[in-house]
């Protein structure tokens, strides 16, 4: 098992690393570089504004603390043909998973780790820290990640595959011991994060035979997770997409839709598509969330510009995507009413986007004057992206 588990690892890594040089090249890296350092500038532009002993400073700490909580997976490396060839060795996979326990959480440790020394500074504005009380919130970080891991391991057992409350108690056990710790006092979240990291290692001493389907399972929904992260820079083979309902878009697509065919296809593909939509919708949060917080107007309004053009460029694909459906050719319609209507698509998609991007320039400076400027920006990049850039890329599509 540990010369399977070596082998294993060592593939994986292999196959990160080379996404991970398509992702990180020397163009991504600078702008990362600048990008970075806006944040960490308009950061420390922010700290000195914010009252101390400020309870909303305080609930934002515990929701930061759960998100970080919840990063970082439960990597078990497990194929899908193991429930075939490995069955046999079922009683001798304990070690295996020990071993793949370990590989799991040094990075989810140093991604606490990296939260926590993010929101440290944040912290000793809000209160007096001591190097106790930060030693006893790094400590409570580790043993909250430690238990949190514990937990995603039971959930590939015979015992605890079916038992869907786990998910809800690694959610609510971390907001319990950062509750304790920001809003009562850090020992309070020490205390908890100790008990629950006991609790749930003996829980995994005890544990039964492994669930194989689930197991295959969680390692495949990992690996998407991962593989659609890296499909925001580049293709991937290994990522298959999947089309699920959404009911609570039924709106959307009413907003979307109008009686011509290409409206209706292009209204429900999109909201059906979750490579596309999630991927617009991830690049919007993300994109909203970096113009709250960089102070810089200029910058701002550079990255304002670089968003709107970089979720047009992400819609592009949904032209095509009825491309191999041959009753698309047989439709009464010319392909002028097909780029009139993906044009209409792409320009109401693109108005929500500018409103959410607007909305989050005005930021934590509340600056109007940002707000206004980002605004002409909107109304004068959304329609050339709307009309003009879809125009010369369904041109290039087609060619």
């Amino acid at each position: 098992m540990d010369r399977l588990f070596n082998e294993r690892r060592q593939k994986h890594f292999l196959l990160l690393l080379k996404y991970w040089r398509l992702v990180f090249n020397d163009h991504f890296v600078i702008a990362l570089f600048f990008l970075f350092g806006a944040l960490a500038y308009g950061y420390a532009q922010l700290l000195p504004k914010i009252p101390p002993h400020n309870l909303w400073i305080r609930l934002l700490l515990v929701l930061i603390m759960v998100i970080v909580a919840q990063l970082g997976r439960f990597a078990t490396l497990v194929k899908n043909a193991d429930p075939v060839f490995l069955l046999p060795q079922s009683s001798r996979m304990r070690r295996y998973f020990r071993q793949a326990f370990w590989y799991s959480c040094l990075p989810a440790e140093l991604i606490t780790l990296a939260g926590v020394v993010v929101i440290l500074p944040l912290a000793m504005v809000t209160d007096r820290m001591t190097t106790i009380l930060i030693s006893e919130v790094v400590l409570t970080a580790v043993l909250t990640k430690w238990s949190w891991l514990k937990l995603a391991n039971l959930q590939i057992t015979l015992q605890f595959s079916d038992a869907n409350w786990l998910c809800y108690l690694q959610w609510g056990g971390s907001f319990v011991i950062w509750g304790g710790t920001w809003i009562i006092n850090p020992l309070i979240g020490l205390g908890l994060s100790i008990l629950s990291s006991i609790i749930s290692t003996w829980l995994v001493m005890r544990w039964s035979e492994i669930d194989w389907r689930q197991a295959v399972l969680v390692e495949r929904n990992r690996m998407a997770t991962v593989y659609r992260f890296f499909n925001l820079f580049t293709d991937v083979p290994n990522l298959q997409g999947h089309v699920k309902r959404r009911a609570y878009l039924n709106p959307l697509i009413r907003w979307l839709r109008e009686d011509t065919v290409w409206h209706f296809l292009y209204g429900r593909g999109l909201v059906r598509n979750t490579e596309i939509s999630d991927l617009v919708l991830r690049l919007t949060l993300v994109m909203a969330i970096i113009l709250a917080f960089v102070p810089i107007i200029w910058l701002n309004s550079a990255i304002m510009v670089l968003a709107l053009y970089l979720i047009a460029v992400q819609l592009m694909p949904l032209y095509d995507q009825y491309a191999n459906n041959a009753f698309t050719y047989v439709y009464p319609v010319s392909t002028k009413s097909q780029i009139r209507d993906f044009k209409d698509i792409v320009r109401k998609i693109m108005i929500i986007v500018a409103v959410i991007m607007v909305l989050a320039s005005f930021g934590t400076q509340r600056s109007f004057e940002q707000l206004i400027i980002n605004a002409i920006i909107a109304l004068i990049e959304v329609p050339i992206l709307s009309t003009r850039y879809v125009q010369l890329r369904t041109k290039k599509m087609k060619k």
